[in-house]
């Protein structure tokens, strides 16, 4: 992809056309981070976090009632006489 900087305010920057956005699910907002190499070339990569979203799930998932237990605490009931 090639691209020009542009004046953004007292920043520079680059306009991601918008098919690259649509193949990395990237939107407004979206972190990233930013390498640079020696050779003045620079990569980045999508800082979206992979568990985003779980603790919503998580929630909705207990308030529907399905949180239950399905292990027992212990798998051997010999290591209690122990403790």
């Amino acid at each position: 992809m090639e691209a020009t900087l542009i004046k953004m305010g007292e920043s520079v920057g680059f306009r991601i056309p918008e098919s690259f956005v649509n193949d990395f699910n990237l939107k407004a907002g979206t972190r990233v981070n930013i390498n640079f190499s020696h050779d003045k070339e620079f990569a980045f990569s999508n800082l979206s976090k992979v568990r985003e979203g779980w603790d919503v799930a998580f929630a909705q998932y207990a308030m529907n009632g399905e949180d239950k237990q399905m292990l027992p605490d212990f798998f051997d009931t010999e290591t209690d006489s122990f403790l």
